[in-house]
């Protein structure tokens, strides 16, 4: 009987453990998130300092992302990890500490910062001294995209004109998976 048990006991891990290689080997075919491409307000080259919102339209590869961030600085100081949403609305947007980018009226530039990232499977991570199973999370490159910031139009000359700088998008700045972000 004691015999019985001890065999159930082993076949029970068995087929945890080819589970769990069938897992892992399942997360090894994923993905990590990259994102392609990113623009605000669908490439517009300037938006009026008065916009409630802008939208920040981006491209993704790979997994699916469970969460963004957006940040006015390189190293996402104080930005926080949101959930993630296909079609990102910023409200609150403008900063005007950016450098000007029109002279014939008050006008910065503003430049964002988009990263994603993804759940791909578990990790065990030991905390408060005890290993507990984890959700495992990659994060993408990062993109950069600016646009000029403008107060009204002092005439209908600027209005028929749009002027303006183009939008600009960085190319992936990326350690961990600049071979696969390169042309």
């Amino acid at each position: 009987m004691l015999r019985r048990a001890h065999l159930s006991v082993a076949v029970s891990l068995a087929c945890l453990l080819v589970g769990r290689i069938a897992a892992s080997a399942q997360r090894g075919a994923e993905q990590p998130p990259v994102i392609t491409a990113f623009a605000i307000n669908d490439g517009s080259d300037s938006v009026s300092i008065s916009e409630l919102a802008v939208a920040l339209t981006h491209s993704v590869v790979g997994t699916r992302p469970s969460e963004y961030r957006v940040s006015h600085r390189a190293d996402f100081a104080g930005a926080r990890w949101e959930p993630y949403t296909a079609s990102i609305v910023l409200r609150d947007w403008y900063d005007g500490a950016g450098p000007s980018c029109d002279a014939s009226r008050p006008s910065h530039r503003v430049t964002f910062f988009l990263q994603v990232r993804a759940t791909l499977g578990e990790e065990v991570r030991v905390v408060d001294g005890q290993r507990q199973l984890m959700p495992a999370r990659v994060e993408s490159n990062v993109l950069r995209a600016t646009v000029c910031a403008r107060a009204a139009p002092k005439s209908s000359d600027d209005r028929a004109t749009g002027g303006g700088i183009p939008l600009t998008t960085s190319r992936a700045e990326d350690t961990q998976y600049a071979s696969s972000l390169r042309a």
